[in-house]
């Protein structure tokens, strides 16, 4: 068995798979294509990511693939509002509102929540398995105090690898790589 892993260090290793992120500015790859078929959810949702990205590339100095990157990680809560916002987006002046089409009014954070704290439940147990001596739950309380899933828009593509990984994973393993900046926080 593994010398028990203190929580701070469980924090320091866990935290870079939880990021706070907001557009970033600039347009550096306008010329770099984005594929709007991948990523999470439905035709409808991508063609909101797209049009909202669009838009915001065109309209606010949001790199377009940066925004893609954030957006494709999001799971939309219906299909009829992503359709709907899509077109309103579309249609939208640089200087007109669309109301109600912003990333947390269209996401499925309800699902995005529970990703994430599957995600810190999954490491915590791996943790408490491999003799951290501390709880499942609160190793994800202590966790979740300091990076919350509340505020959880979206979950990268490599989610599922993931939790694979963590469950496959021994002691001596460090945090997958495909674990790193894997949850979407709205800023």
């Amino acid at each position: 068995m593994s010398p028990p892993i203190n929580v701070q260090r469980l924090i320091f290793r866990l935290l870079p798979a939880i990021i706070s992120v907001g557009c970033s500015s600039g347009n550096d790859s306008k010329s770099t294509p984005v594929d709007w078929t991948v990523g999470r959810g439905t035709a409808a949702c991508h063609e909101w990511q797209k049009a909202f990205c669009e838009r915001q590339s065109t309209c606010g100095g949001v790199d377009l693939v940066t925004c893609a990157n954030q957006l494709q990680t999001v799971t939309c809560a219906s299909d009829a509002t992503a359709a709907n916002c899509a077109t309103s987006i579309t249609a939208a002046t640089c200087s007109t509102a669309t109301s109600g089409c912003n990333i947390s009014d269209v996401a499925d954070t309800a699902w995005a929540i529970q990703s994430c704290t599957d995600y810190l439940t999954a490491a915590c147990t791996h943790d408490a398995n491999c003799g951290s001596g501390i709880a499942v739950d609160t190793c994800v309380a202590n966790l979740q105090s300091s990076s919350s899933c509340a505020g959880a828009l979206g979950v990268k593509l490599k989610y599922e690898s993931c939790l694979a990984q963590i469950n496959a994973a021994t002691c001596t393993t460090t945090l997958p790589a495909d674990c790193k900046s894997l949850i979407y926080i709205g800023s």
